[in-house]
């Protein structure tokens, strides 16, 4: 995969998560939808930075420390920031969460792909 594959497809995930619930909410719901695509955005450039430097041959452990991280992150985030903040949770949390799903679901995809084009 390239190495700007997964970080601009995060990013494209994160604007049509943001769009989406820009168009639905307002007010206060708004600086909720912003911040909960912007944590899971930030999120998941860095964990995909770090399991792609230290775990590059070890795809399946990478995936699963991926998993752990954004259980962690949503818990975290439900349970401490938004008390910390004081942002609506529910338009926060679907962000969030819808940025780290649509990320998760365009991962795989983007493995398979570069294992393909990898010569044997």
């Amino acid at each position: 995969m390239s190495r700007l594959a997964f970080p601009a497809t995060a990013l494209v995930v994160g604007l049509l998560v943001l769009g989406i619930g820009w168009a639905t909410a307002d007010g206060a719901a708004r600086t909720a939808v912003a911040a909960g695509v912007g944590i899971g955005v930030a999120f998941q450039l860095a964990l995909f930075a770090l399991t792609e430097s230290l775990l590059r041959d070890r795809r399946l452990v990478a995936f699963g420390i991926g998993m752990i991280g954004r259980f962690v992150l949503v818990a975290f985030t439900a349970l401490v920031l938004l008390r910390l903040t004081g942002l609506p949770a529910a338009p926060l949390l679907f962000a969030l969460v819808g940025t780290l799903f649509g990320t998760t679901l365009v991962e795989p995809v983007l493995l398979a792909a570069d294992k393909r084009n990898k010569p044997s």
